[in-house]
């Protein structure tokens, strides 16, 4: 009898602190315990009111250890739906050709391309088209659920999906991609003794509207084909966003496409975690801390988030070059390259380290 009542005395665990230890407990469970690599194979295109959709990752899927972020394929037949919300959304164009249509600006695009779907005031209306009658186009998506929710995303239906027009029928056709920003800089603040003769209010002003004219001079679509490869410790690589680029519409995500030869591998990284592959060619494994995970193209891998990283390498084991595509957070200017894990090169590929023999 008198251990029932000190039991039901204790207080403690029905304190907001101890909710709050087991809230955290039962996330770090999720990155532990969840799925890092989701199978495209086991997934199935669903009819909605805007189109043929497979997600991978979205919030309310819980059992995978990545929750930050809504991943899925569209598969467009003749059109999509439309709808306005709020951009930040990333699309690459897995195959096919086709157009969208956003504000009454058309762009045209191909497999291989990115197309971005910017962050501005009441969000954007648009819509997709395949512009080839003889098969279907097909793209992936990315969104950050985090940024979302700081710009108070929400979806309106404008039209359902039907077999209608094959083109847009209004709107001005961009077809040039590439795009020229200015330099200018907000000067930095480096030392206390300079506040007193700084007006920050002011400073916040004038970065709002250099960002403005950034927007307005920026590209909403990015050529996979017209952008170079580089070399480097981690291994060959195109750069499609980047927190160095400052031409294009979104900044708020990292996007790179890499090749991985036949019989080769990555670098070996310490990593933050929280980031999306995509595999588009090829298959092999990613090892993860130690652990390997097998994929093959068109399956989706994951690096959980741990308190000191996650160690991971991707390799091919196929008889064709692998080809994949890489999602992150753009945290650079805020948590830092190193975040939590020590961002470093802990190998170089087999590529970096031969072209650097002797260097």
């Amino acid at each position: 009898m008198e251990r029932e009542r000190l039991k039901e005395a204790d207080p403690l665990q029905n304190t907001v602190y101890e909710k709050v230890i087991a809230y955290y407990k039962k996330w770090g469970e999720r990155e532990k315990n969840g799925r890092v690599l989701i199978k495209g194979d086991e997934l199935e295109y669903q009819q909605s009111r805007q189109g043929f959709l497979k997600y991978y990752l979205v919030p309310f899927i819980e059992d995978t250890a990545v929750s930050s972020w809504a991943v899925f394929e569209h598969l467009i037949k003749n059109q999509s739906g439309r709808h306005r919300h709020q951009g930040g959304i990333i699309i690459y164009v897995l195959e096919g050709h086709g157009r969208t249509e956003t504000d009454d600006v058309i762009l045209e695009w191909k497999a291989g391309d990115l197309l971005l779907l910017p962050i501005k005031p009441e969000g954007s209306s648009h819509q997709h088209w395949n512009m080839d009658a003889s098969k279907g186009c097909r793209w992936v998506a990315f969104r950050d659920m985090l940024v979302a929710r700081t710009i108070a995303n929400a979806v309106d239906q404008v039209a359902e999906m039907k077999g209608g027009t094959s083109t847009p029928q209004t709107g001005v056709l961009k077809t040039e991609w590439k795009a020229t920003v200015e330099g200018e800089q907000v000067p930095l603040v480096t030392s206390p003794d300079e506040l007193s003769n700084v007006n920050l209010f002011d400073r916040l002003i004038q970065l709002r509207d250099i960002q403005r004219r950034r927007l307005a001079q920026s590209t909403f679509l990015i050529r996979g084909d017209e952008l170079p490869w580089e070399l480097n410790q981690h291994g060959k690589m195109q750069w499609f966003l980047h927190p160095c680029i400052a031409y294009s519409a979104v900044q708020t995500q990292i996007f790179y496409r890499q090749e991985i030869p036949v019989g080769s591998r990555s670098g070996v990284q310490r990593h933050g975690g929280d980031v999306v592959f995509y595999i588009l060619e090829g298959e092999g494994y990613t090892e993860l801390d130690g652990v390997r995970h097998n994929w093959k193209a068109g399956d989706v891998m994951t690096l959980p988030t741990f308190p000191a990283g996650v160690v991971f390498r991707h390799v091919n084991t196929g008889s064709a070059p692998v080809r994949l595509i890489c999602m992150e957070r753009n945290l650079v200017h805020t948590t830092g390259v190193d975040r939590q894990s020590g961002f470093e090169e802990l190998q170089p590929c087999p590529e970096y380290r031969d072209a650097h023999k002797g260097a």
